[in-house]
């Protein structure tokens, strides 16, 4: 069992924080347990669906080549970090900082040839200084303490044309502990990046998040046998109101692509 800070758009980290354990999580989530935005591509989608057009989105703007060095930062359950690995040969680390996620990612790879097995490791990204070819940080960097740091971290560790894709929310107002798009690209410039943005792809996370509500009514009876009635009721109340905001433009989310200069 692990705490993990529901660092969604709109609310301030430390507000609200729930037990996630991987039973849970598989009442509300898609199958490979992404806690983070699909992508949405069509009216009719998934989550499911959604969640895996995100994971190869990511994965081509990532431009990884057979035997790169990829890491990924907050991986979570290790979705995308084990796509990469199968997927496109890459020699995968995953760092995370909970316990509940960590032992999930790494049981899935029991019986993997060594060749094809994703390091996960419960570490600190300010911790890791191993050398990276590629870098991928979905929904995760809204949480970090010393955002201010992150970026050119990861400039140090990459080299000269190494990719870094961010999947990131963001507010234009200090209203909440979230980033400025125009900060983050200001700070990615000044650590060394070109920094290439999407469009807002924030209807994408909104409705993911109305999908976790929806789940968590219809699982009502298995979460709160899991998770009790009021952290079942804060949670669903929480992401139904970060989705509200970012409906209404209170919150934004991008996709941010830095290569290294």
């Amino acid at each position: 069992m692990s705490s993990v800070s529901l660092d969604l758009p709109g609310r301030e980290r430390g507000k609200h924080t729930v037990i996630i354990r991987t039973e849970y999580a598989r009442l509300y989530m898609d199958t490979q347990l992404n806690h983070s935005s699909g992508y949405f591509t069509d009216a009719d989608m998934s989550l499911e669906s959604a969640q895996r057009a995100k994971t190869e989105a990511i994965l081509r703007s990532c431009r990884i080549q057979p035997s790169m060095r990829v890491l990924d930062i907050g991986c979570g359950w290790g979705a995308t970090a084990r796509t990469a690995a199968a997927e496109y040969q890459a020699k995968v680390t995953g760092i995370t900082l909970s316990s509940e996620q960590h032992a999930y990612a790494v049981e899935q790879e029991v019986g993997k040839p060594a060749s094809q097995r994703v390091d996960f490791r419960m570490q600190r990204w300010e911790d890791f200084n191993e050398p990276i070819d590629r870098i991928i940080c979905i929904n995760a960097f809204e949480t970090f303490e010393n955002k201010d740091s992150f970026l050119p971290h990861c400039r140090a560790l990459l080299p000269p044309g190494g990719v870094m894709v961010m999947l990131a929310v963001t507010a234009e107002r200090p209203i909440f502990r979230v980033t400025p798009r125009g900060q983050i690209i200001e700070g990615g410039e000044r650590a060394g990046f070109e920094v290439g943005v999407s469009e807002s792809l924030s209807m994408h996370y909104a409705r993911t998040l109305e999908h976790f509500v929806e789940n968590l009514r219809r699982n009502r009876k298995e979460a709160v046998a899991l998770a009790g009635e009021v952290e079942v009721h804060k949670q669903m109340a929480h992401y139904a109101k970060c989705a509200e905001f970012l409906r209404r433009d209170m919150n934004d989310m991008f996709e941010f692509v830095f290569t290294a200069r």
